[in-house]
């Protein structure tokens, strides 16, 4: 007190504490202004009173009061907010699940004292405190039970449910930030449903719209990609817009017209017949009513290729920018003669125009390998490249090891059944349920029939002919069981001979899957040049089509050829010959038409999977250009090399041996016996500023080690003659065609996840490194493999992600396994960063490595598929070739934790993970 007495002595106090009592004053206004605004604030730091129903007892809380986001929108009220019991947000089910955009299914049985929380494919069951619950009737434990309380401050009641487990439960991604005591929920805010059907979460791609470079608004309903197609609201996009056509929707016989000054387009919902000018043609796909549960509206949905093409419009799909872009036709055309060629080339405002740019080095066609072909591509007129997630390649897994049971002990294959089990475009799936789990399964295709050989499981003699019988690339399936062998085997006749299959189990092993995927067009272009105009495909394997003239139109037939690319109708403007094409998948088959202005001579031009068809003036006696034959193999210039070795006698390359310890910046290389004193002799000769040193010395082995000590990480490769081994060294990229970073996470001190007494980092290094490196590292290997770690060591992440670029690698690969304090998450993810995700040379990019990569080494742990993610990860977010980060399992929940930690299975993701990295530098070629 005696401060305050010493104030007010002065004149100048008097009048600066008369300011500060203004000051206080204005605070204390202000603050009773803003209260209002701080209330919800207030909450998280006082104290609150509930009644428990369960103890009959008022309860003062003092922890933290929880507030929840969910994608970034509050849905948490301030009066009820959440509480914390033993580490868990308990939350109010119907506030957060029920009544908010999450807008899951909810039910309260009073009496059972249960709640039933559903959203999509998962049902959770919970009883008032009790810490066992049902989901998808399996029963669940949790660390904590549900509660049922009443906030005395308005004698609200609510239960309150564990808040973590049921948002993962149900496929949500759930963030606690303690700092502001806030849940922070994420999820698909895509709940639709198809033509009234059932509610499900879309989690496919989303795109936008674009019209001459305008971005067109979507409003609650973004572009959505259905069977490889995107769809588009009719209305917003095709009447709202510059397009300005008419629309109309016909509740009673669900039509649809779109019409213009020169056209009337009229679909129906669900049929894929559309009526063009009163003409009808089909469609890949149906219009459709779809409805946005969070918006609780119902759009229209059309296919936007198909429809801008018949309105108009030029389409193209941009991959970078999930972007469908339309794009307005000139209103004079050029007739396409050779007259008008200079005009035809002045068109710098259509959107297919190619980049002419010299430095522009993504060629616009396939490389064609050794046996490359002299073809001008001249001008591109129009081009469509597929989406290749929906893509099926396989996984060539053709065979499934295991200890079948005895005869005593033989199950019985039940049925076989076509299923949606490989969901890709070309692909065929057919499932063989068994009555217990399938043990040894092999398999072989000679020319048109696959043979699968079960061991240890029954059957009774089969015939199955697929429903869709007009279409399947199967002609029938049989079954017989040798009761002599124990063996049934499968015949599965097929209506062509090209194509590629693998084999899956499902989880429980009780079902096995034939996967059969057919040819799939890739790409499409259409030219022009000085001969002529040309068409342009590509596609997975080797095309023969049908071809045929008559009546104006040049139809190519591709039998059992899936068309990836979309349908396509476009009138094509500057070519000589072609006045419009349009490529339609049949479901059976793809059908290429090319409207001809003229007769015409043609020629086809094809290479494996590349495939032309040349169109000349009638008569113009032109024939297409023949192979250029393969270079010769250049041989070494000994006399150019870094590193001369003088050969001892006896010595042949066969028994060379060689180490790379690149982290150390070393290699050495090996020769069997003690060649020191020969050495001293015959001295080794170095030629590089880059080679600090070399050392020979001798190891326990009595072998001879010939270190090279380099101030950068270089690759190496040596050959020999009668005298002497030469060693070339250099960049790595200048030595080797394929290169791949192996990341195993974590390390050191870093033990990421701990279940079950082993460490996430454990499991990386013996995955990628113990097992792996056998294969990557093979004398025969195709790839050279660099480790970020080759220890028990903790690596930096911005190091790991920099040690691409320091070697020079085309691609990498980071391991992980994954975990969640709920122990009912399973599953397997790869992740990839939208930051790092441009085409390399060969054309690959982050999001297609972590889709090919998901979809070849699931199979092998047989969890779920929980696809693939984009996130800032720093080892792919700050990398500079394609990057992507596998959580192969998650090891807080058993089932997951016992197959990535069988040595069995991880003996397969090893050799799976070398094998799909050879695939994908053979699809996507680094040009080395």
């Amino acid at each position: 007190m005696d401060a305050h007495k010493n104030i007010y002595y002065t004149k100048e106090k008097s009048n600066l504490n008369y300011l500060f009592l203004l000051k206080l004053g204005c605070i204390i206004v202000a603050a009773f202004i803003m209260s209002g605004f701080f209330k919800s604030e207030a909450l998280a730091s006082s104290s609150m009173v509930y009644y428990d129903y369960a103890s009959k007892k008022d309860i003062t809380y003092t922890g933290k009061q929880v507030k929840v986001n969910y994608n970034g929108r509050k849905i948490s009220k301030d009066e009820n907010p959440g509480i914390i019991v033993n580490g868990i947000a308990l939350l109010s089910y119907k506030d957060i699940f029920a009544n908010s955009s999450i807008d899951a299914s909810c039910v309260y049985n009073k009496e059972a004292g249960t709640v039933t929380i559903s959203n999509g494919d998962t049902t959770i069951v919970l009883t008032i405190n009790s810490k066992t619950a049902m989901v998808n009737d399996k029963k669940v434990n949790m660390s904590v039970a549900p509660i049922k309380i009443k906030y005395r401050t308005n004698n609200v009641a609510k239960i309150l449910v564990p808040s973590r487990f049921v948002a993962e439960n149900l496929g949500y991604k759930y963030t606690w930030y303690s700092g502001t005591s806030t849940v922070e929920i994420e999820g698909s805010s895509l709940w639709l449903s198809y033509n009234g059907g059932s509610k499900f979460a879309y989690t496919g791609s989303t795109a936008q719209t674009s019209i001459d470079g305008r971005v067109v608004g979507h409003g609650n309903m973004p572009n959505i990609i259905v069977n490889n197609t995107t769809m588009v609201r009719a209305k917003r996009v095709f009447a709202d817009t510059e397009i300005g056509a008419t629309y109309s929707y016909n509740k009673k016989d669900k039509t649809v017209t779109l019409s213009t000054k020169d056209t009337s387009l009229v679909m129906t919902i669900g049929s894929t017949t559309a009526y063009l000018n009163g003409n009808p043609i089909e469609m890949s796909i149906a219009p459709m009513i779809v409805t946005n549960h969070e918006a609780k509206t119902n759009y229209v949905m059309v296919p936007g290729s198909f429809t801008a093409s018949c309105l108009g419009y030029d389409y193209k799909w941009n991959q970078e920018d999930r972007m469908s872009e339309l794009t307005s036709r000139p209103l004079n055309p050029s007739s396409g003669n050779k007259n008008n060629d200079s005009n035809s080339n002045d068109n710098s405002n259509h959107v297919n125009k190619p980049d002419t740019k010299e430095d522009n080095k993504t060629p616009v066609e396939p490389e064609l390998g050794d046996n490359s072909i002299a073809w001008e591509k001249g001008k591109i007129l129009h081009q469509w490249l597929s989406n290749e997630v929906f893509i099926g390649k396989g996984s060539k897994k053709q065979s499934i090891s295991g200890t079948s049971p005895g005869n005593t002990d033989d199950g019985t294959i039940l049925s076989i059944v076509e299923t949606s089990y490989s969901q890709m475009l070309n692909g065929e799936t057919f499932q063989f349920y068994g009555s217990k789990a399938y043990g040894k399964v092999t398999s072989e295709l000679k020319k048109n029939t696959i043979t699968i050989q079960i061991h240890g499981m029954n059957s009774y003699v089969q015939n199955f002919y697929p429903l869709s019988l007009a279409n399947s690339v199967v002609q029938n399936i049989t079954a017989r069981y040798d009761i002599n062998t124990s063996i049934t085997t499968i015949e599965v006749k097929l209506r062509q001979e090209d194509v590629s299959y693998d084999l899956a189990l499902s989880p429980d092993k009780m079902s096995l899957y034939l996967n059969i995927y057919r040819n799939s067009i890739t790409s499409a272009s259409v030219g022009t040049n000085e001969l002529g105009d040309y068409l342009t495909l590509t596609a997975m394997g080797q095309m023969s089509p049908k071809i045929s003239v008559q009546n104006g139109y040049m139809m190519l037939d591709f039998p059992y050829t899936a068309n990836g690319i979309e349908d396509q109708y476009t009138m094509v403007d500057g070519a000589k010959y072609i006045s419009q094409i349009y490529i339609a998948d049949l479901m059976d088959r793809t059908q290429v038409y090319l409207g001809l202005k003229s007769e015409v001579d043609y020629y086809i031009i094809e290479n494996g999977g590349w495939y032309t068809v040349s169109l000349q003036a009638k008569n113009s006696n032109y024939k297409p250009p023949t192979p250029v034959e393969e270079a010769p193999v250049v041989e070494w210039n000994n006399k150019n090399v870094e590193i001369i070795i003088p050969k001892p006698d006896g010595i042949e390359i066969e028994m060379i041996t060689d180490k790379d310890l690149y982290l150390k910046k070393q290699f050495v290389i090996i020769l069997p016996g003690d060649y020191r004193t020969y050495f001293q002799t015959n001295p080794i000769s170095a030629n590089s500023n880059v080679i600090k040193k070399v050392d020979v010395s001798l190891n326990n082995n009595y072998e001879t080690e010939i270190w090279v000590t380099t101030s950068k990480i270089q690759g190496y490769e040596y050959t020999t003659d009668d005298s002497f081994i030469y060693i070339n060294v250099d960049n790595p990229k200048n030595i080797y065609k394929n290169i791949v970073v192996l990341d195993p996470g974590h390390g050191g001190g870093a033990n990421g996840a701990q279940y079950f007494n082993t460490k996430e980092k454990d499991i990386n290094f013996k995955i990628l490194y113990t097992l792996g490196e056998k294969y990557f590292n093979a004398p025969n290997s195709k790839i050279k493999a660099y480790y970020t770690r080759t220890a028990d060591n903790d690596v930096g992440l911005y190091d790991r992600a920099a040690f691409a670029k320091e070697v020079g690698a085309d691609l990498f690969v980071s391991l992980h396994m994954n975990a969640s304090t709920s122990k009912a998450v399973k599953g397997m993810e790869v992740y990839y960063s939208t930051n790092n995700n441009s085409k390399n040379r060969g054309g690959l990019n982050s999001e297609t490595l972590a889709s090919r990569l998901l979809n070849d080494l699931l199979p092998i742990i047989g969890t779920d598929n929980r696809g693939i993610k984009k996130a800032r990860f720093v080892v792919v977010h700050h990398n500079t070739v394609p990057a992507v980060l596998v959580e192969l399992g998650f090891m807080s929940n058993s089932s997951d934790y016992n197959k990535i930690t069988n040595g069995s299975n991880q003996e397969k993701v090893a050799k799976q993970l070398y094998d799909s990295l050879c695939n994908i530098f053979d699809r996507y070629p680094t040009g080395r």
